[in-house]
């Protein structure tokens, strides 16, 4: 192996220790992002099933050992109308075991920019712990998706949650998103119905399909622009885009790095720790991350610590940023989601649209105003 991925490991640590000492008056602030202005709508997610019934299962995944199995496809009321992919399993039984062969169902929902004059009602989902709960203009069975403007390409983000986590939590960051022109699609992975190996191998392969399954659909394939695809994955769904974007993870015999996604945004993004490393020994195989990665963590966080962050950065190949969040936790505080959502927003203006003053942002020492004391602590430009 290069020595290059060495260097830039002791370059980052040296980095990190000048970026900490520097006073934050140094750095370049700019607005945190309020919503876009563009209206959003969303596909079906209507359940039949209320938040007494142990909806908490359904969504996140029970595998049945002491009951019958749950999940969220079992209760969509319109099954033919909502986002469901049947995941597809390689017959590989050496690399799959049991699931080799099978088809997996996965739900998903999609927001998107519509216009102001779109007069379907929304939808209340029956599930109250979460800061948004309310499906926007929601697509009814038979309905197809009107977009703001007839006819445009938008680019698409992929969102892969958290280990036993889902995606509902993060509804609110998604219609935020739609707001500013993107199209955003989010995957409730079920990780309840599985063990945790078993969710490391199928979890990238649901991202692909799920990839797969938009572009070729008659409504929402037009609609997508197929050279702007960016992929955003929080703790365990930050491993699961790393997977896709070098291309898989150690003993894996993958299909290459998945050269739609454009971008990449980690979240507290797991990436090993001692008694796991899904990207071999220092993060070897992260070397075959090409394109550009921006990752967002926790200072204090014990679930993804900081130096498996930094450490894991370092051997991506394509353009590369680390923002700390000082004295934050795994579950960030309500101050921090200020910072994240702004820095996920102006990562993919940058690489997903193009846009030049959000590439300079990302280059200078940058910070968001309000929130928490974000600052950089690694970045690193690939040379052609």
């Amino acid at each position: 192996m290069s020595s290059l991925p060495l260097l830039r490991r002791l370059g980052l640590l040296l980095a990190a220790l000048c970026l900490n000492l520097m006073p934050s008056l140094l750095a370049l602030e700019i607005d945190s992002v309020g919503t876009g202005p563009l209206e959003v709508a969303c596909t079906n997610m209507e359940v039949t099933i209320k938040e007494s019934d142990g909806i908490s299962d359904f969504l996140q995944g029970s595998n049945g050992w002491f009951s019958s199995e749950k999940y969220l496809a079992t209760v969509m009321r319109y099954p033919a109308a909502a986002r469901i992919v049947e995941v597809a399993v390689p017959a590989d039984k050496k690399q799959y075991g049991s699931h080799a062969g099978t088809r997996i169902p996965v739900v998903t929902y999609v927001t998107y920019p519509t216009r102001k004059d779109n007069p379907r009602p929304s939808y209340t989902f029956p599930y109250t712990n979460t800061g948004d709960n309310v499906f926007p203009r929601m697509q009814a069975p038979g309905e197809k998706p009107i977009f703001s403007e007839a006819g445009a390409r938008y680019p698409l983000i992929v969102y892969s949650h958290g280990y036993n986590a889902h995606g509902l939590w993060e509804l609110d960051r998604f219609k935020r998103l739609a707001s500013h022109g993107y199209i955003v699609v989010s995957i409730f992975h079920g990780d309840g119905r599985f063990s945790g190996p078993d969710n490391v191998l199928l979890r990238p392969l649901a991202f692909r399909q799920v990839i797969d399954q938009l572009l070729a659909d008659p409504d929402f394939g037009p609609a997508i622009d197929p050279t702007r695809i960016g992929a955003s994955g929080s703790s365990f769904g930050g491993m699961t885009i790393l997977s896709c974007m070098s291309g898989g993870r150690a003993g894996e015999s993958g299909n290459g790095p998945d050269t739609r996604i454009k971008a990449g945004f980690g979240l507290v993004p797991f990436t090993g720790a001692f008694w796991a490393r899904p990207f071999g020994k220092d993060w070897a195989t992260l070397q075959g991350v090409r394109v550009p990665y921006l990752a967002v963590y926790a200072e204090a966080d014990s679930n993804v610590p900081p130096d498996t962050v930094l450490g894991s950065i370092a051997q991506c190949s394509g353009d590369s940023t680390a923002v700390v969040l000082p004295g934050e936790k795994h579950i960030l505080s309500q101050e921090a989601w200020t910072d994240v959502k702004t820095w996920e927003l102006l990562f993919f203006d940058a690489w997903l649209k193009g846009d030049a003053k959000a590439q300079a942002a990302l280059r200078e020492d940058t910070r968001v105003r309000g929130g928490v004391a974000d600052h950089k602590t690694y970045h690193h430009e690939a040379r052609p």
